[in-house]
């Protein structure tokens, strides 16, 4: 919710704002632009003063001989300008005078006026009409006075289309300025997922990662999922590796054999070829259950399961690995703890779990494998007594194709899909698992949701 109060954080409130603004830009410009282009035009009572400063400037000009001794005057006045119109048929008498744009209509709403007033059309001023008597004939005279100049960059001072097509670079330059804040970005996401797409797997959005808003998130989604993607490439082609390699001894070993039992026309060898196939098959076994798992192929079987009968089985199943490396396995249970789930998945999820533990604790160590059960879930937990993990690898060990080194897996062997298999089973129970580092010994914990215990009986 705090996210919509910041804008600048959230594309769309981005894309609101500009719009918003530029409409608002809009509604105003074309206020002022109204207003400046339609400019109301009044008659207005004339001041006092100024009416007698024009009587007085009159009263010269009312001792001209003719009509056109008054003209003359009149146009050899430098100071001020006047119109001159016949007050019998209004017949304006210098029309040069008459100012551009101006309606000489005007004039004539003015003579019906029974005293002088100050008329404001656009940028002129007119006063009058100022009566006199020349030679007989009764004249009307305007005074008119026009406003400075306005600066060019004055609204007033542009022609309607000018102000037009100004309004239209606004509203299209901020929209421009919208359009490449989005598809510059986008541009750049394009071409590293055409770039990662080719084969070029080191392919990252940077600029567009540092965004705060949803195309920030876009580039970060996209960084995360080309690192994953890479490492699961890498980690599949050095299992491939591994494989390759784990598969090659047992069918060296197997063929060496074969060619012993034929050499020797006896059947001494079988025992050992027998070990190196199910050594094999267990392998096969592993790539195709995490595949299946991955794939979600595997049909949960769910139904009533007692979990501390699961983890006593698992004992008695793999006492005799750990009697050969002189290992205890300790269970602490309080009695009968039951879930749904599919018992044959967990079993085999907890049974990696163990033998992990088996394979990596010293010879002479304990095993402890505990189970509780708190407010809605079960929790199980195998603790070793090995070297532990790095703290940066505890996660990464229940990844797809994850090995901690290769050195270490030189030594005890397997394919790395142990982990992830159990992680899979885990999930699709709705369930949780972590290692976590005991100093020394490393500890698995499972975490699964409880069966409703009301009326439950043991089956």
């Amino acid at each position: 919710m705090l996210r919509w109060l910041n804008p600048i954080n959230s594309l769309a409130g981005r894309i609101f704002v500009w719009f918003w603004l530029v409409l608002v830009l809009t509604v105003v410009l074309t206020l002022v632009i109204s207003r400046s282009l339609s400019e109301p035009t009044d008659i207005r009572r004339l001041p006092s003063p100024l009416s007698r400063q024009l009587q007085s400037q009159l009263a010269p000009l009312a001792q001209s001989a003719d009509r056109n001794r008054l003209l003359q005057l009149l146009a050899a006045d430098k100071r001020s300008s006047w119109l001159v119109v016949n007050n019998v048929d209004q017949q304006l008498l210098n029309p040069e005078a008459l100012p551009d744009g101006f309606d000489p209509h005007w004039l004539t709403e003015l003579a019906q006026l029974n005293r002088p007033r100050l008329l404001r059309h656009r940028n002129v001023y007119l006063a009058g009409p100022f009566l006199i008597e020349v030679a007989g004939e009764e004249l009307a005279l305007y005074q008119q006075r026009q406003r400075p100049q306005r600066p060019w960059w004055s609204m007033r001072a542009l022609s309607e289309p000018v102000l037009i097509l100004l309004l239209l670079a606004i509203s299209a330059s901020a929209s421009f300025i919208l359009a490449v804040s989005i598809s510059r970005p986008l541009r750049e996401l394009l071409q590293q997922n055409l770039a990662f797409a080719s084969g070029k797997l080191s392919s990252r959005v940077s600029k567009l990662a540092k965004r705060r808003d949803e195309l920030g998130q876009l580039g970060r989604s996209f960084n995360t999922m080309a690192e994953q993607i890479s490492d699961l490439l890498q980690n599949q082609q050095r299992l491939l590796r591994d494989i390759s390699h784990e598969l090659r001894s047992p069918l060296t070993r197997a063929q060496l054999a074969l060619g012993l039992a034929d050499q020797q026309q006896n059947l001494q060898q079988l025992p050992r070829l027998k070990q190196e196939l199910e050594r094999i098959d267990a392998m096969l076994d592993e790539l195709l259950t995490f595949s299946r798992l991955d794939a979600g192929q595997y049909q949960l079987d769910i139904s009533p399961c007692d979990l501390t009968a699961i983890l006593s089985e698992l004992i008695t199943l793999n006492r005799v690995e750990a009697d050969s490396k002189q290992q205890q396995l300790q269970l602490d249970a309080p009695g009968p703890l039951w879930l749904d789930a599919d018992g044959r998945l967990l079993c085999r999820a907890l049974e990696n779990i163990l033998r992990n533990a088996i394979k990596y604790s010293p010879a002479g160590s304990t095993i402890h494998l505990s189970a509780e059960q708190q407010a809605g879930y079960l929790t199980v937990e195998i603790t070793d007594q090995g070297p532990g993990l790095p703290d940066a690898e505890l996660a990464a060990v229940f990844q797809p194709f994850y090995r901690v080194s290769d050195s270490r897996n030189q030594q005890t062997g397997g394919t790395g899909l142990g982990l992830a298999i159990v992680a899979k089973i885990v999930r699709q129970h709705a369930g949780t698992v972590q290692a976590l580092n005991r100093h020394p010994g490393l500890s698995v914990r499972v975490t699964l949701p409880r069966a409703d215990a009301a009326g439950r009986q043991p089956i």
